[in-house]
């Protein structure tokens, strides 16, 4: 009986863990090859468990902070609905000519001078302390060059570099694509079947 109760036991433990793994949310993140149109978008918020799907625009770019450079992808997103973990942020931003940049917490770390070499950690610690007073330029794939500043760090994701895709589009109209989103869905089961699906379709998920 000890052990037809031990068994019965575990059995509850694990439709438990089952049914909570079913009620998690969870993230995707796809890359594509071909620009993601309206139509494509639809399709994929009909995926079932998918409850928010959010585009990404990408524009390359190289920065310069002091004697450092960087080559790296901006992204365009909606900042009020794209599921970051701030770090700490400007309370006004306004956003004109000057592009306005909000960076993960690692992405000094992939700066580098004329010779190779990385900032010291003092100081990326200095920038992520004094962050809102760096001046920095912005050069796209066109060689347009504007003066940038960073309006907010973020915690997670860590290492990437976004901008509202509002000013993506108006500075820069001819270089952004949007070939990229993440999504939020319901359900672990939903979300092997997603990843499956898109897979399938020939987008990279992450």
């Amino acid at each position: 009986m000890l052990a037809l109760g031990i068994l019965c036991f575990l059995a509850l433990v694990r439709g438990v863990d089952f049914w909570i793994r079913q009620q998690r949310s969870y993230g995707i993140s796809i890359q594509s090859e071909a620009e993601l149109t309206e139509d494509i978008v639809k399709e994929i918020a009909k995926i079932e468990g998918v409850y928010a799907f959010f585009p990404v625009s990408s524009c390359s770019v190289r920065l310069r902070l002091q004697a450092y450079t960087l080559e790296t992808q901006v992204l365009g997103v909606d900042l009020y609905r794209y599921p970051f973990q701030w770090k700490q942020a400007q309370e006004e931003i306004t956003l004109g000519n000057t592009v306005v940049l909000f960076a993960g917490q690692e992405i000094f770390s992939g700066f580098v001078d004329d010779h190779g070499n990385c900032p010291g950690k003092s100081e990326i610690a200095k920038w992520m302390e004094q962050y809102q007073e760096l001046e920095l330029t912005i050069t796209d794939d066109k060689g347009r060059e504007r003066k940038a500043y960073i309006g907010g760090m973020i915690e997670e994701p860590s290492n990437g570099l976004y901008m509202s895709e509002d000013q993506m589009q108006e500075l820069y109209p001819l270089s952004f694509k949007r070939t990229a989103g993440h999504m939020k869905i319901c359900g672990e089961n939903n979300m092997q079947k997603a990843k499956e699906r898109l897979s399938e379709a020939g987008f990279q998920v992450e």
